[in-house]
């Protein structure tokens, strides 16, 4: 038995070895080298480098021209950037949760879809290395790194601050941010380690260690994410706190990365690949009822946190909404509540939009565009109030940062795509999968 285990132990990690990717830039795109060619053809990409090279170089390009708006308002820029970055953090948050939670349910419908969220949570070591400008900003992002603030002789002394202090000072934040990512990027590459030894190697003990790992991950997933959002966007106004606002970072995560795994698999099936015939109508009319919960969702938590900051009139938690009710944000924030749930909810309850891959596709794009809208209503009304601008406005450096961002994002994840299988063939819920029905 001892002997066998050896075995066993000994070929499991020879392969691992061999998966591993050789290269430290590469290893933070794709820890794995391409298995492609040890896998079924049938199931993977059959499109060419320009499907992730003109995505990647778009992106670049956009970022490019944000940094240019750095030498026009280097403030702006910072919470553009941030707003940016943010974004594709919680798309692969929602990414990741969408596949701890498959795991841990053993549901069998996404097991078609779920290689593309799972390529999509290997964005947080590029990310990591992408937050050195938030961190060199973090003067013109976070007013509590000031240090007058903490000097009882100063003007600017904060009393609320000092006390905060313990919490909020520039090492604490940083060793946070580093095991957030550092405990994102675990989860995501040892689920994702598994999901391709499957492909080239089966073994039935596999879905039991991916329950596993998902069992102690969604607890981890959930306390990391709201600490995350304190420290990442309720931070930026150092004086308001909120305690479900991690709830409300989550809905946008979730939310938004339902919506990128439809624009994924689209992109992927338009290019005639194998998802054509395995992910179905089905596998989008479930993807489109995610979408239609979590703009329910979204509102219900946004609307608890309004209507028990109204009840309370607590003066530190109502600052918040008065910043967002005045100099033209009141507009913004109608917006907000018209399109980020009315609009999307209505057209959702329609069946047949869910069930039309095109239409829903475009649906997604929308999720996109108003979740950017979301994060852009969070961050920049603070910018405002501390540089003393007098209308609100959505600038061009804040659209090509995001723009940016959410391009190399699709480009980095379809680069991951065409390096392994696109379909999870070997699970053992996959052909249950297969033939999903609705009823």
């Amino acid at each position: 038995m001892r002997r066998r285990f050896l075995r066993t132990h000994q070929a499991y990690s020879t392969l691992m070895a061999e998966l591993r990717s050789s290269s430290p830039l590469t290893w933070l795109i794709d820890p794995f080298r391409a298995t492609k060619d040890d896998v079924d053809a049938t199931y993977t990409f059959s499109g060419g480098q320009l499907s992730y090279l003109a995505p990647l170089g778009l992106g670049v390009a956009l970022l490019i021209i944000g940094a240019v708006g750095w030498t026009v308002d280097h403030h702006l820029f910072f919470f553009s950037y941030l707003i940016g970055w943010t974004f594709c953090v919680t798309l692969a948050l929602g990414a990741l949760f969408f596949t701890l939670i498959h795991h841990i349910t053993k549901a069998h419908w996404g097991t078609v879809v779920r290689r593309i969220p799972e390529a999509m949570t290997w964005t947080f070591p590029i990310l990591a290395v992408l937050a050195i400008p938030i961190i060199l900003g973090m003067h013109d992002l976070y007013h509590w790194t000031h240090a007058e603030l903490y000097d009882p002789a100063d003007s600017h002394y904060d009393e609320i601050l000092v006390g905060k202090q313990a919490y909020r000072n520039t090492p604490f934040w940083l060793a946070r941010m580093a095991i957030y990512f550092l405990i994102w990027t675990f989860i995501s590459y040892r689920l994702l380690k598994l999901s391709i030894q499957q492909d080239v190697a089966p073994n039935e003990d596999i879905p039991i260690k991916q329950r596993r790992i998902s069992a102690w991950g969604i607890p981890v997933f959930a306390v990391t994410t709201a600490f995350a959002s304190y420290d990442i966007l309720m931070a930026l106004d150092p004086h308001w706190f909120s305690t479900i606002f991690g709830v409300y970072f989550f809905a946008g995560c979730f939310f938004s990365a339902n919506a990128m795994i439809v624009i994924l698999a689209r992109l992927v099936q338009k290019q005639g690949n194998p998802l054509t015939g395995v992910v179905t109508v089905e596998h989008y009319h479930d993807l489109g009822k995610w979408m239609l919960a979590m703009t329910a969702f979204w509102t219900y938590i946004a609307f608890s946190q309004y209507m028990l900051y109204w009840y309370g009139g607590i003066p530190e938690e109502t600052v918040f909404y008065r910043h967002r009710f005045e100099h033209g944000w009141e507009w913004h924030s109608y917006a907000l509540m018209a399109f980020h749930f009315i609009v999307p909810f209505c057209i959702l309850l329609i069946r047949q939009v869910k069930r039309v891959p095109g239409l829903l596709s475009i649906m997604a794009g929308y999720f996109m565009v108003i979740h950017f809208f979301d994060l852009h209503w969070i961050a920049i009304p603070i910018h405002d109030q501390l540089n003393d601008v007098a209308h609100a406005s959505i600038s061009w450096i804040s659209v090509a940062c995001w723009l940016g961002f959410l391009f190399l994002f699709i480009g980095m994840t379809m680069y991951r795509l065409t390096r392994h299988s696109l379909v999870a063939y070997n699970d053992p819920r996959y052909a249950k999968s297969v033939h999903h029905q609705n009823v």
